[in-house]
């Protein structure tokens, strides 16, 4: 390489750093913006599993009221049965 260059060669290296670090501070950002993002949703996931959580809380407990009058009623047949296949006289 010719010494005349040097200044030359030097200047264009200035340009590509200035050029890689703007590039990079973009890169930067944007990771940052996706780090935000990436928090939020999992935050969201957890609101979310939660309730559904008390969601299924809730389906389980109205459907065991629910049943309950004909759990009872098949309870009450079944001593019914019980008081027909072996009375007590």
């Amino acid at each position: 390489m010719n010494p005349r260059d040097l200044p030359e060669v030097v200047a264009e290296l200035l340009i590509e750093m200035h050029e890689v670090r703007s590039e990079m501070k973009a890169i930067n950002g944007r990771l940052n913006r996706l780090e935000h993002r990436i928090e939020g949703v999992e935050t969201e996931l957890k609101l979310m599993r939660e309730e559904n959580r008390q969601n299924t809380d809730c389906m389980i407990d109205a459907f065991s009221k629910s049943m309950a009058p004909l759990i009872d009623r098949v309870l009450s047949y079944e001593k019914h049965l019980n008081t027909l296949e072996n009375p007590t006289s």
